[in-house]
């Protein structure tokens, strides 16, 4: 390799160092921001919320670890998933309802992507729309009073593989505000 192409390279690698330092530091400020809202305005305690929580998917006798920045409870039940996520919001809506869907016993009924100021709260089970803004996601006493109401959901069986592939294939996609691998 010549000294221009290595040089080249060096500023590129640099550039990319440079966007995945202020892609770490906006998630981080945003994920801060979610959990403050959540104790603070929403009512959760320190105890109902699981912080990136990890869970093995395994396809084809391959086993991947996947994780989610916030997991809510209702007593010992999953209540509801939340993604932090700089950029366009829509785009994590199937990857954090695949991760719903499948790596409890029962479909987690609600998943949630934000960038901190912006939400959309979907319904796991149809995959829909239910609301856009923070102020939607639920209370801590609205999620314990939704969950007493309602019995979880175990996802199909036969559509089991086919989501976890979905949900492995959108994990493998790492974006910043800037660029996706």
């Amino acid at each position: 390799m010549m000294q221009g192409d290595l040089d080249r390279r060096k500023l590129i690698e640099e550039k990319i160092a440079g966007v995945e330092a202020r892609a770490a530091t906006s998630l981080t400020l945003i994920r801060q921001s979610v959990r403050e809202f959540l104790v603070n305005s929403k009512g959760y305690s320190q105890e109902t919320i699981e912080t990136d929580r990890k869970f093995e998917v395994t396809v084809d006798g391959r086993t991947t670890e996947v994780s989610v920045d916030y997991i809510l409870r209702s007593g010992d039940t999953r209540f509801a998933v939340i993604k932090c996520s700089p950029g366009a919001l829509e785009s994590r809506d199937r990857h954090i309802i695949s991760f719903a869907r499948v790596v409890d016993s029962y479909q987690i009924p609600f998943a949630v992507v934000t960038d901190g100021s912006k939400a959309r709260i979907l319904d796991t089970v149809s995959g829909r729309l239910l609301a856009e803004g923070l102020a939607y996601i639920p209370s801590g006493s609205e999620a314990d009073r939704i969950i007493g109401s309602t019995k979880p959901i175990p996802y199909p069986t036969e559509k089991m593989e086919r989501e976890k592939r979905i949900l492995l294939a959108f994990d493998g996609i790492k974006c910043t505000e800037e660029s996706c691998e």
